[in-house]
């Protein structure tokens, strides 16, 4: 014979949004609240930041002219991956 609790189905948890941070752990050792504590939109931090939006076709074909064949590009990204590679190696000894 089975548990009941076993048999039972859980309800699904539903998001009610980001959790907040215990009152000691959202102060500094100093009793202020940090620096990095979100309170600002995505939207409000671009603003003062004077980030303006980009459309993606403002900036396509931009580095078209950074390689003067596509051999070269594609010796530059094979170059990237070898290190890459090497790295990896390097940090297994």
């Amino acid at each position: 014979m089975t548990k009941a609790t076993s048999a039972r189905k859980r309800k699904p948890k539903v998001y009610d949004g980001p959790k907040t941070a215990p009152k000691r752990a959202a102060a500094g050792s100093n009793g202020r609240r940090s620096a990095f504590r979100g309170q600002k939109s995505i939207q409000e931090l671009a603003a003062e930041q004077g980030v303006t939006p980009t459309r993606l076709e403002d900036i396509l074909g931009k580095g078209r002219d950074l390689w003067e064949s596509d051999r070269e590009l594609e010796q530059f990204v094979e170059d990237i991956y070898s290190r890459r590679r090497e790295g990896r190696e390097l940090a297994k000894r």
